[in-house]
């Protein structure tokens, strides 16, 4: 879907019109060049701001005030595209031609008064609500290794060292946490309006002047100018190999998959076709073979993380069918460099233009395309079906030439998983 965008002094506003919906969506998402610290000051931040504000500094009161002006939606949370972390306030609400006038502005002001003038004494944030926000996410990072599917996904990201710097491991992750306080908090939400750049995204049938307007008289900062092209692609490492043990029965099996020298077509068609018709699917090829008819995994599947340039194979197996698993998915990827059929690859590109169909049916969806299009470069819905449509197999072919495996993950428990199933 088109969009206009409006360059503002140090901000941006993108206006997606659509008589679609009769609801208006706003996003509001402020980002810069990631550090290890940000993971944990923005998960923490997301869950102060949303508690309270100066005018209702409690939840009742908040709740009270949101029913008054017809519920809108509020949401905060954080987001990463390449080597930029994003912090993002959404917000949804019924556009003011099916309520009463002046209700966008209202909707627009309580939405931002989550950012822009949170509950703040003596610089800092309110003690009690910092300690439940501190406690929930430790809480939830120890939670991680008593799951096994997120334990093994953390590990692998973290084997795979992603970003420039070294990053936190949980351990560390946590010990970090417990070493903020309320003050600390408050000086980092100072630097989302000095250190990271601001765009706005805003669906609906709106009048763009109007909600400019609002938006201007509200929208305060020294915003950066926003980073290009922070995608990562580097070089495969040797292949390493890491193994942890675990406690449950069944093991959890994670290898990534980095691709090299990707050109701009492949990095967003071709790669997709690729990880689809290797693990994308009960059709794909390591299903078909290492599920079906090896029986060696109880489950198995790629997913792809192209801003970072990597893909990762998970699955569930048993401890003694490690290296009889691992060979196969070998041996397939080594295939994909000669065995692509067209069978294959059309039932990749009919999903993919079923899903582009369906992204016109939801404000979020439409919102979701455009910010692609604008943080990633990502090409609008009429072009990726063209160009979908123009990858070969052996344009796929080609693709798994520049595949190369750097780390293979066990977590490993005990050899009998079937219980478990």
């Amino acid at each position: 879907m088109k969009y206009t965008k409006k360059e503002m002094d140090n901000y941006n506003i993108y206006f997606i019109k659509t008589k679609k919906f009769k609801t208006i969506t706003i996003s509001f998402n402020f980002g810069k060049e990631i550090t290890k610290e940000d993971q944990v000051y923005r998960a923490l931040l997301k869950r102060v701001l949303l508690h309270e504000t100066k005018k209702y500094p409690d939840l009742d009161k908040l709740c009270r005030a949101r029913m008054n002006i017809y519920d809108p939606v509020v949401n905060i949370g954080a987001s990463e595209s390449g080597l930029d972390r994003i912090i993002y306030l959404d917000t949804t609400f019924v556009n003011e031609k099916y309520t009463e006038k002046g209700m966008n502005k209202k909707s627009i002001e309580f939405a931002l008064s989550h950012l822009y003038d949170p509950y703040v004494k003596d610089g800092a944030f309110d003690k009690k609500v910092f300690e439940i926000a501190k406690h929930e996410f430790i809480e939830g990072m120890k939670a991680i290794k008593d799951n096994p599917d997120n334990y093994c996904k953390e590990r692998i990201w973290e084997e795979m060292e992603i970003y420039p710097f070294d990053e936190f491991n949980i351990k560390e992750t946590i010990d970090f946490t417990e070493t903020l306080n309320e003050k600390d908090l408050y000086k980092y939400y100072q630097t989302l309006f000095t250190e990271n750049s601001l765009d706005i995204f805003v669906i609906g049938d709106t009048n763009e002047e109007e909600i400019t307007n609002i938006l201007n008289n509200i929208i305060k900062g020294d915003f950066k100018k926003r980073g290009k092209d922070r995608f990562i692609s580097r070089k495969a490492e040797k292949v390493k190999v890491v193994t942890d043990e675990s406690d449950t029965e069944q093991s959890k099996l994670a290898i990534g998959i980095r691709y090299e020298d990707l050109t701009d077509f492949e990095r967003k068609y071709v790669s997709l076709a690729y990880n689809n018709i290797l693990g994308g699917g009960w059709n794909s090829k390591l299903n078909k073979v290492v599920r079906e008819e090896n029986s060696l995994c109880y489950y198995i599947y790629a997913t792809r993380k192209i801003p970072f340039g990597i893909s990762f194979i998970y699955s569930g197996i048993d401890a003694d069918n490690y290296n009889k698993t691992v060979d196969l998915i070998k041996k397939q990827i080594e295939n994909m460099k000669t065995n692509v059929s067209e069978e294959e690859l059309r039932r990749v590109k009919d999903v993919y233009n079923n899903a582009l169909i369906s992204i016109e049916d939801s404000q979020n969806s439409i919102l979701n395309n455009v910010m692609g299009q604008v943080f990633t470069d990502a090409d609008d819905i009429h072009e990726r079906k063209i160009n979908m449509e123009k990858v070969t197999v052996d344009d796929v072919k080609n693709l798994a030439k520049k595949v190369k495996i750097e780390v293979i993950y066990l977590l490993k428990g005990g050899s009998n998983g079937k219980e478990n199933l």
